[in-house]
């Protein structure tokens, strides 16, 4: 059939492509919120809303949110990138539904509980260090900042110990509001489904997320390339 895609009202795009030989679907939701829409006191905090997010929401603990996902024998994960965050799953096909109520559950309805705040923070600064030991990460880093110097989109996805470490709920809860609206999110799923009913479940869990977000990201000025010089 194709790749199908569906439009709320809320601006939630639903994309789907049917693949009827399988007995397993991958279901994800990509929010348009990176890196590159932090500003310059809260880089990281994008990353940091991710992580977050598992850590319980106001229908499920943390423990509920894996121990779902696993007795159903599926796989649940999520990642930062400059320009989105993306937070995925893979299920037999019969557990569709189940697989977007976690997802949209995570998106929508995290506490983003004070004292997990402080655990975490302290996980990302450890994975900050990390990075900084890891040559070809930190080495394609200083090259973003050097092409997009001064730039949201410039700045390291990790964001730095001093920025995450004075992040509080009050501005995860901010940025999540600015960033996680209808307008911004796209449901993508395939594997053994059909569009229809892919719909209608987007609908249960997320047709009522507010539309509105914040305006989109500066333009990125690259200052890189050829410098010409007289001979």
């Amino acid at each position: 059939m194709g790749i199908q895609i569906t439009t709320l009202d809320n601006g939630v795009r639903v994309v789907s492509d049917t693949v009827p030989t399988v007995e397993s679907v991958s279901v994800g939701i990509w929010v348009n919120a990176g890196a590159r829409h932090e500003a310059a006191p809260q880089n990281g905090i994008a990353h940091l809303l991710e992580h977050m997010v598992f850590k319980g929401t106001s229908r499920r603990s943390a423990l509920d949110i894996a121990r779902e996902i696993e007795t159903v024998g599926g796989q649940m994960n999520a990642y930062t990138g400059r320009e989105h965050t993306a937070f995925y799953a893979k299920v037999l096909k019969d557990d569709l539904p189940l697989a977007l109520d976690l997802l949209s559950d995570l998106v929508t309805g995290s506490v983003l509980d004070p004292a997990e705040l402080a655990r975490e923070r302290q996980v990302v600064i450890q994975e900050i260090g990390q990075a900084t030991d890891t040559p070809d990460d930190l080495i394609f880093d200083m090259l973003q900042g050097l092409a997009f110097p001064d730039q949201p989109i410039g700045r390291p996805i990790l964001g730095t110990e001093t920025t995450v470490q004075e992040m509080s709920r009050d501005d995860l809860l901010a940025y999540r509001g600015r960033h996680y609206g209808g307008r911004s999110m796209v449901v993508g799923a395939a594997g053994n489904l059909e569009h229809d009913a892919l719909v209608d479940l987007v609908h249960h869990w997320l047709g009522s997320t507010g539309a509105t977000v914040d305006g989109g990201p500066d333009p990125g000025r690259f200052a890189g390339g050829l410098e010409p010089r007289p001979r």
